[in-house]
């Protein structure tokens, strides 16, 4: 043996190897991590409003969410379970549940499409909007339009809004607001 290769053996891996293998250790580590899933439990019950655009009053309800969320680092957060409106019977746990997913969207909440229904057919109700905590909700609800011919009928964004926590119409304008989910008139966007 040259002097050249007992050198390289008494020093160890070269300084190339070690930062490969190291590369390769944190990706598999950003891979593992994106694997993981937290889920947990929700059963939250808030005070709500609905209420409609233009109109000076709303009506106080409650909003019931309640089920399995689960997040994932990198993908988009997943609700299964039930989201009950005291004024909307047929959003009741008996007879629905909803699927969700929640896409993050700019300022600061995730917004996701509220499907209600038995499996496999799934009725759209609105678009509902959270903040990353889910201690926020605003639900618009859609308004059905029917299409050209009796059989067909679209869906399209109503003129209406689940606010919650709220206990009033200025706690749920002051919620919109602070979501810029208002228009500077003071309407909905």
């Amino acid at each position: 043996m040259n002097a050249e290769q007992t050198n390289a053996k008494r020093h160890g891996p070269s300084r190339v190897t070690t930062v490969i293998c190291l590369v390769l250790v944190l990706a598999a580590a950003l891979i593992i991590a994106r694997m993981v899933k937290f889920r947990s439990q929700v059963d939250v019950t808030l005070p709500a409003v609905l209420w409609e655009d233009g109109e000076a009053t709303a009506v106080n309800t409650s909003l019931h969410f309640h089920g399995e969320l689960v997040k994932q680092w990198g993908q988009d957060d997943s609700f299964t379970g039930y989201l009950e409106l005291e004024d909307q019977p047929f959003t009741s746990e008996e007879s629905n549940k909803v699927w969700l997913t929640m896409a993050r969207e700019d300022g600061g909440l995730n917004r996701g499409l509220l499907e209600y229904g038995k499996f496999p057919a799934h009725t759209p109700f609105g678009e509902l909007y959270t903040d990353r905590e889910y201690t926020q909700f605003f639900l618009f609800p859609f308004a059905q339009v029917s299409g050209e011919d009796d059989r067909t009928s679209t869906y399209v964004a109503g003129s209406s809004v689940y606010a919650a926590p709220a206990a009033s119409l200025d706690e749920a304008r002051s919620l919109l607001e602070k979501y810029g989910l208002l228009k500077p008139d003071g309407s909905l966007r």
